[in-house]
């Protein structure tokens, strides 16, 4: 299964791009960063990750921010039979 979530907004800066599901990271300087924590990218991945799953960003000026979540049917199926024994 996957999901994508875009945004045409302006991009996030590929040195950004790098960091950013690492936790307590806010981008201070740039010009689109907001007040916070710096978790909930991080929360999200980690989430992801516990399900055997991958949580990406491709971010350019043509194109737009766009975050891909994919999360493999196989791996929830196995849990769930193996969860019955």
């Amino acid at each position: 299964m996957s999901l994508a979530i875009h945004n045409a907004g302006p991009a996030i800066r590929e040195r950004v791009q790098s960091t950013i599901f690492e936790p307590m990271v806010r981008h201070l300087g740039d010009e689109n960063t907001t007040p916070g924590l710096g978790l909930g990218l991080y929360i999200a991945s980690q989430i992801v990750l516990s399900h055997d799953g991958t949580l990406d960003v491709a971010s350019t000026d043509a194109d737009g921010t766009t975050f891909t979540l994919r999360l493999p049917r196989l791996a929830a199926r196995t849990r769930r039979a193996g969860d019955a024994e």
